[in-house]
């Protein structure tokens, strides 16, 4: 549970800011929780009851009053009917039999929206009405259950208005979407690309080296994630922030996981899931590391100082406007959520980006071709990616064809609203089905095919797709898709411009997906090959390996 020692404090002069522990709470139901186990025969049993009563009656009495949908069982719903790993393969077999308003059962219902024309469509008329966040258990179990939720991603209201806005409004003062923030960028960028070199030996005439670059790249982009919302990074191999990437990763591996969509819908079901008790544990661990990190930013916080970093914005905020929706809890969360939306998605983009050159030479070859052709030897910056089409189209496929959030992010309906002749109801599940948007042979034609002139014209010039949204679309967009964009141009131009990267002896590593709420790809150790005698980076990089 989130647990401080003692009431957090400003420095002397200024007001005392606290958050409340839970740690008596913790203590007491870890005793309620200890009795229900030893008394787990029973328990189940009501449990199993209860919940095959509530699935049944909302097989027979409540599919009436969502949109049709494939037939589910009763307590398990839909779950047998998805590939867990390539979920938008089953997302688009329902849309062709349902169309693109149906309804799923995890086990509970969600409706689902799976066709770009009507998103676009319901978020115009109904936008703030779907801004809400599913307020279900496991949604709950990190935020005290609060009515509305906590945080920026499992929050909706007055509260998560405030949060994003002081989010969105911060992350442009620090330099998102602009030169001040592409610095930073480069400086982590430079360490990673020294750190590459450093493992290269020469074999027959080829600076080479074999690798797996997973935490590599972590290391990079949770640099950048950790000076903004902190204003400190990890040095390389820290024990602490593998640790915690480690916990971040399991967590989003269950989250989207049958046996939580199942504790989701009968909490009773929580004493009998193994895995729960863990997701339980790891989740609040991850909450408890920024607890310590803002505890020590409280402890050093001066109000005359300019803030450099998202905590420390944050309380000078607090100290300002003693704005009711802003607390110590709610930085936790808010600090946990942009680390994760800022450090999970990119990592995996890149990680994807990696594997799918290896896969495909040819790529690689082009991209190697206009790089070197526009930019000989200079670092790539934002404002030059026009000079580089076929890098914009390779990446806007790489985002396309690797899908990183599979199911997406829920939203809830605040409010009764009509979608093609279906009434959904206020509190109802409904998920922006981005997948199926992506691999609508409609929209982009033989869709499981790597195909990065998909995003150019007869002239080679690149034209983005109006259908192409991987960071969400509506109210609830990623309110951190310029950074993003900005780091996987960089990153990836770096990495290509430098290196080019091949399977080792030939046997290429697979390319199929894991399940989890992020689809990543299985570990792999690739062959880097250096392309030029010195490395091409930023002149600001001075910096340790």
């Amino acid at each position: 549970m989130i647990e401080v020692k003692n009431s957090i404090r400003f420095k002397k002069r200024h007001p005392t800011i606290r958050i409340q522990s839970v740690k008596q709470l913790g203590v007491m139901a870890g005793c309620i929780l200890e009795f229900l186990y030893s008394h787990r025969v029973f328990i189940f049993l009501t449990a199993f009851i209860l919940a095959v009563f509530q699935s049944f009656w909302q097989f027979l009495n409540l599919r009436a009053n969502f949109p049709p949908g494939p037939f589910h069982l009763p307590f398990i719903g839909n779950a047998l009917n998805f590939d867990q790993a390539y979920p938008h393969r089953t997302f688009l077999k329902f849309k062709k039999i349902f169309g693109p308003v149906f309804t799923i059962h995890l086990p509970n219902p969600v409706v689902v929206i799976a066709d770009f024309d009507l998103l676009k469509k319901v978020n115009s008329l109904h936008g703030n009405a779907l801004s809400g966040r599913p307020s279900g258990y496991v949604y709950g179990i990190f935020t005290v259950h609060k009515p509305d939720g906590d945080g920026i991603t499992l929050c909706q209201g007055e509260r998560w208005s405030a949060q994003r806005r002081f989010a969105l409004r911060t992350l442009r003062d620090f330099g998102m979407g602009k030169s001040i923030l592409e610095n930073k960028i480069n400086d982590h960028l430079g360490r990673l690309l020294k750190r590459m070199d450093s493992y290269l030996e020469v074999e027959n005439g080829i600076c080479k080296a074999k690798i797996d670059l997973s935490l590599h790249i972590s290391f990079c982009v949770g640099g950048i994630i950790n000076d903004l919302v902190m204003g400190r990074h990890h040095y390389f191999g820290d024990p602490e922030f593998v640790y915690f990437k480690k916990l971040i990763d399991n967590t989003l591996k269950g989250f989207a996981s049958p046996s939580l969509q199942l504790v989701d819908a009968f909490p009773l079901t929580r004493f009998f899931v193994p895995y729960y008790r863990q997701y339980v544990r790891e989740g609040f661990a991850i909450q408890t590391y920024f607890i310590k990190e803002i505890q020590k930013h409280v402890d050093t916080y001066d109000v005359e100082t300019e803030p450099t970093n998202f905590i420390d914005a944050y309380l000078k905020d607090m100290h300002e406007s003693n704005h009711k929706h802003m607390s110590l809890q709610s930085l936790a969360i808010d600090s946990g959520d942009l680390w994760t939306g800022g450090m999970e998605t990119t990592v995996t983009a890149l990680r994807w980006a990696i594997l799918y050159l290896i896969h495909y030479p040819e790529v690689q070859a082009k991209l190697h071709k206009e790089i070197d052709n526009y930019l000989d030897v200079t670092p790539a910056q934002v404002s030059e990616r026009h000079l580089l089409p076929y890098v914009q189209a390779t990446i806007d496929e790489l985002l396309r064809i690797t899908n990183v959030l599979p199911w997406g992010i829920p939203h809830q309906a605040l409010e009764d609203i009509e979608v093609e002749g279906h009434v959904i109801r206020a509190g109802t599940t409904v998920m922006f089905q981005v997948g199926t948007v992506h691999f609508d042979e409609s929209n982009f034609p033989e869709p499981n095919v790597f195909k990065p002139e998909r995003f150019l014209d007869e002239f080679g010039n690149y034209v983005p797709h109006k259908k192409l949204i991987p960071f969400g679309i509506g109210k609830r967009q990623c309110l951190g898709e310029s950074l993003a964009r900005m780091e996987v141009f960089l990153i990836f131009v770096a990495l290509v411009q430098n290196f080019s990267f091949h399977a080792i002896d030939e046997k290429l590593p697979s390319i199929e997906r894991r399940p989890g709420m992020t689809c990543v790809p299985h570990s792999y150790v690739c062959e880097i090959r250096k392309r030029h005698k010195n490395l091409i980076m930023a002149d600001n990089n001075q910096f340790e390996k």
